[in-house]
C-alpha cells in the first residue's frame, strides 16, 4: 500500500456548499458534516460530522417499551432514508466508505444526484480505511477491528454535566500552554457533548409528544416514568435503579450497541438500594434486565461481563447478577460472561446451569483466578485496583471495563494455511520429524512477524485518519491525557489476535510423526501427492489417519503435540508489541469464521479435505473426543492457556439429561475440574442430537433454535455455509 500523508489526504478534502448541500438531501449526513469543515483535523471534522448525524438522524418511534429508544435501532445506520448511507460511522472503523456502492451511485444516479455522488467519491473515495494494510491470509476473524467499551459508570454517577467541566478544564490548560494538539482535541469533545445532548432533547421531546391519550391506562404510567427518567439522565447522576438502566439504554445506543461490560457492578448499587426499600421487586428487575438484552439481542449487540472478585479476592456477585441470568433465558444475546471464583455463590452457579439448561447457551462461564493470573504474568500493568475491572467484548475479547481500546479483533493466524506453505517446502526433504517442525516453526514465525508489523501500521493509520470521538469522550483517560482514543489516550491499550485450528495442526502433526517418521511406512512423497489431489486414490492413506491418536481424548501423545503447538504460537505471538501500546495477546474467537477460513486451505494431513471448515475453538476437531467430556476437559486445560488471556474459547455440547436434578452435580464438578486444571473459559450448549439432525433437515421449522458458535449464541436460521452441519458433529457428552 503506498502510504499517504495527511498533508496530501486532506488537501482533497474540500467541497463547495452546493455539494454539502445535496448531500444533505441524499441523507449522507456524516459525509456531509465531514466535508463541512475545511482545514480541520480528523478528529474535528469527525465530531462535526457526528454531531450533525445526532441532530438530524431520524427519531425511532415510542411503542409503550420502558426504555427509549428500544428494538432494532441506530443513530448511525438510519433507516428513514431510502437507501443506506454510503458513507456511515461505525464504532470500530469510524469514517466508514461503502466503496462499492458509491461507485455504483455514481455511475448510476442521475441529475444532481448523480453530480453529488461524482462528487464524493472524487474527494473520499480513496480515504485511507480501517485494516487496508492488512494481508487477507492473516486477518482471520477481524482487521484492525476494535470493540470497546465506554464508562457507563461515570456517567451514571456523575452525569454529562460532569463532563462538560471535564472539558473545559482540559480546554483552558492547554491553551495556557499553548499546546494546539490538544486544543484541537478538546474542541472536538465540545461538539461531540453537544451533539450527544441535541440527540438527547430530540429524543425527549418525541417522546414527550407521543404521550397517551388515557391517562389511567398502564401504558400512560410507563410513559410517565420514562419521561421523567430522561428528564434527569444521562444529564445528571442517576438515583434509582430505573434511572440508571435507562442512562445506560440510552448510552448503548449513542455508542453503537456494542458491549455493556460489567453491568452489575455498574448498576448493581441501585439494585440493591431499591429492594431494600421496596422501591422495586426482584421480579420487576428482571423483567427491566430483559428488556435491556431484548434491544441488545435486537441490535445483535455484544459482551456484557457479571460476577467476579474485588480487589480483596470476595466475590462480587450481588443480587442484580441473578437478575442477569435469570433475565437472559430465551435470548441469544448479550454474550453474557459469568465470572466464576472459588468465592462465588452456590447459588449464582445454579442460576446459570438454570440458564444454559434452557438451551440459549449463556452464559459462558469464566476461571476468574486463572485470568487473574494470566492477566498478571502478561506484564500489562495493571494495578489491582483496576485488575478486577477485566471483561471482554465481542465474542470475549479481554478488556477493561471503561478505560481500554483492545483490537478486538485485529488479525488472526489460520494456522493450517501456515502449516500447508510449509509442507509444500519441507515435507519431502526433511529428514526428521524435528526438522519438519523446524520448517513449520520457521513459517509461523515469517507470518506473525508479518502480522504484527501490519497491524502496528494499520493501528498508526487508524490513529491518523480514523478518530472515534465518542469513545475519546466516554473512555478513561483520553480527556484526561487529552489523547484521542484511536491514537493511545486510552489507559490501557493492547492487541488481540485470532489463532484459528490449532487441533487441525496438532492431529496434522502426529498423523506425520506417527505414520511418516516414527512408523516410516508412509513415504513423504505419497502423503504430500495424496494432500494434494484431496486424497483421490489415497483413501485408505486417509483412514490410517483417521485412526492416528487425536487431541480431545485424553492421549499423552496427542495432548502434547497440541501444547507444543500452543506454545509456539503464543510465545511468537507475544515476542512483540503493537503500536499503540501493551502486547499482543493470543485468543481462539472463531465465532461463524471457521467454516470461511477452512475453504482456501489444501487437505491437510489430518484426514481434513480441501475446502472443509477448521477446529471451531481451542478443543479437538468437531466429533474426535469420544474419550467422554473429562478427558476433553483434562486434553484442552493442558493447552497452556495462562500465555492467552486474549480468551481460548472452549465448546461443549451436553445432553438435556445432563441438568436433571439427578445430574446436576456432576456437571458442576466437570466444570470445577476443567477450571481446577487451569481451563479458562467454557460455553456449554445443551441440545439433543435428534433434535439437532431434525434442524439440519428441516431449517425453517427450527428457526428460533438457539446454539452456541465459536464465541456466542446465534439463531439456528442465521446459520449458513455449513455451520448447523459442524454444530451436529460436536461430540453429545453425557457422563
Amino acid at each position: 500500500m503506498t502510504p499517504f500523508s495527511a498533508d496530501s489526504v486532506l488537501a482533497r478534502l474540500d467541497a463547495d456548499a452546493e455539494l454539502i448541500g445535496r448531500l444533505y438531501a441524499l441523507g449522507e449526513d456524516l459525509a456531509a458534516g465531514f466535508l463541512e469543515y475545511p482545514g480541520r483535523s480528523p478528529l474535528r471534522k469527525m465530531a462535526g460530522a457526528v454531531r450533525r448525524q445526532l441532530s438530524r438522524a431520524a427519531l425511532p418511534q415510542w411503542r409503550g417499551e420502558a426504555l427509549y429508544p428500544a428494538g432494532p435501532y441506530s443513530w448511525w445506520r438510519p433507516a428513514a432514508v431510502e437507501r443506506l448511507p454510503v458513507v456511515r460511522f461505525e464504532y470500530s472503523h469510524s469514517l466508514t466508505i461503502d466503496r462499492r456502492a458509491l461507485e455504483a451511485r455514481a455511475s448510476q444516479a442521475e441529475g444532481w444526484a448523480g453530480e453529488a455522488y461524482r462528487g464524493l467519491l472524487a474527494v473520499l473515495g480513496d480515504y485511507p480505511q480501517v485494516g487496508a494494510p492488512i494481508d487477507p491470509d492473516i486477518s482471520l476473524g477481524g482487521r484492525n477491528y476494535t470493540h470497546s467499551i465506554i464508562n457507563y459508570g461515570r456517567v451514571l454517577r456523575k452525569g454529562l454535566a460532569s463532563y462538560e467541566y471535564r472539558i473545559a478544564r482540559g480546554l483552558a490548560a492547554a491553551r495556557a500552554r499553548n499546546d494546539t494538539e490538544r486544543e484541537d482535541l478538546y474542541l472536538a469533545m465540545q461538539d461531540t457533548l453537544e451533539g450527544i445532548r441535541e440527540a438527547h432533547c430530540r429524543g425527549l421531546a418525541a417522546l414527550r409528544n407521543a404521550q397517551p391519550s388515557d391517562a389511567a391506562s398502564a401504558e400512560w404510567w410507563t410513559w410517565q416514568r420514562l419521561v421523567a427518567a430522561l428528564e434527569q439522565v444521562p444529564e445528571r447522576p442517576a438515583r434509582s435503579f430505573y434511572e440508571a438502566l435507562v442512562a445506560t439504554n440510552w448510552l448503548y445506543y449513542i455508542d453503537g450497541t456494542d458491549n455493556l461490560g460489567r453491568f452489575d457492578q455498574d448498576l448493581g448499587r441501585c439494585y440493591e438500594a431499591d429492594l431494600d426499600t421496596g422501591a422495586l421487586t426482584h421480579a420487576e428487575g428482571v423483567a427491566l434486565v430483559a428488556q435491556l438484552w431484548d434491544n441488545v439481542n435486537a441490535n445483535s449487540g455484544w459482551n456484557v461481563a457479571i460476577g467476579g472478585t474485588g480487589a480483596d479476592g470476595a466475590s462480587v456477585a450481588n443480587r442484580l447478577t441473578l437478575a442477569c441470568i435469570e433475565a437472559a433465558r430465551g435470548h441469544r444475546r448479550p454474550n453474557l460472561a459469568l465470572r466464576l471464583s472459588t468465592q462465588t455463590p452456590e447459588a449464582v452457579l445454579d442460576a446459570a446451569l438454570d440458564t444454559i439448561a434452557t438451551g440459549c447457551g449463556i452464559p459462558a462461564l469464566y476461571n476468574e483466578e486463572a485470568y487473574l493470573r494470566a492477566i498478571r504474568e502478561a506484564h500489562l500493568n495493571l494495578p489491582p485496583k483496576d485488575l478486577v475491572h477485566f471483561a471482554f467484548g465481542g465474542c470475549t475479547e479481554l478488556m477493561v471495563h471503561g478505560c481500554s481500546n483492545v483490537g478486538s479483533l485485529d488479525a488472526g493466524l489460520n494456522l493450517p494455511l501456515i502449516l500447508s506453505e510449509a509442507l509444500r517446502k519441507h515435507l519431502t526433504t526433511a529428514e526428521s520429524f524435528e526438522a519438519l517442525w523446524e520448517g513449520w516453526a520457521a513459517e509461523l514465525r515469517v507470518t506473525v512477524a508479518r502480522l504484527t508489523e501490519q497491524v502496528s501500521r494499520a493501528q498508526a493509520e487508524h490513529a491518523r485518519y480514523q478518530p472515534q470521538p465518542i469513545r475519546t469522550l466516554f473512555v478513561d483517560d483520553c480527556l484526561e491525557a487529552g489523547v484521542e482514543y484511536n491514537a493511545g489516550g486510552a489507559r490501557y491499550n493492547w492487541s488481540v489476535v485470532n489463532v484459528g485450528g490449532l487441533a487441525n495442526v496438532a492431529d496434522a502433526l502426529v498423523a506425520l510423526k506417527q505414520l511418516v517418521f516414527d512408523g516410516g511406512d508412509v513415504e513423504a512423497e505419497a502423503y504430500w501427492q495424496a494432500l494434494q489431489g484431496n486424497f483421490a486414490e489415497y483413501e485408505a492413506l486417509r483412514q490410517r489417519i483417521l485412526r492416528c491418536s487425536r487431541y480431545g481424548n485424553d492421549c499423552a501423545v496427542a495432548d502434547e503435540m497440541a501444547q507444543r503447538v500452543a506454545r509456539l504460537v503464543f510465545d511468537e505471538l507475544r515476542r512483540y508489541a503493537p503500536w499503540r501500546g501493551g502486547r499482543f495477546l493470543p485468543a481462539c474467537l472463531m465465532f461463524v469464521t471457521y467454516v470461511g477460513a477452512g475453504m482456501p486451505v489444501m487437505a491437510t494431513p489430518d484426514g481434513r479435505l480441501a475446502g472443509e471448515l477448521i477446529a471451531d475453538s481451542i478443543g479437538p476437531v468437531a466429533g474426535r473426543d469420544h474419550s467422554g467430556p473429562t478427558a476433553m476437559a483434562r486434553s484442552v486445560a493442558g493447552i497452556p492457556q495462562g500465555l492467552a488471556p486474549g480468551t481460548l474459547v472452549t465448546n461443549l455440547r451436553l445432553a438435556p439429561s445432563m441438568f436433571a436434578a439427578e445430574n446436576r452435580d456432576r456437571v458442576k464438578e466437570l466444570i470445577r475440574t476443567y477450571f481446577d486444571l487451569g481451563g479458562m473459559q467454557m460455553q456449554i450448549t445443551v441440545i439433543d442430537q435428534e433434535t439437532l439432525q431434525r434442524a439440519v433437515e428441516a431449517p425453517e421449522e427450527y428457526g428460533d433454535l438457539i446454539v452456541r458458535v465459536g464465541g456466542y449464541s446465534e439463531y439456528w436460521r442465521n446459520l449458513d455455509d455449513g455451520l448447523p452441519r459442524s454444530v451436529l458433529q460436536r461430540t453429545e457428552h453425557v457422563m
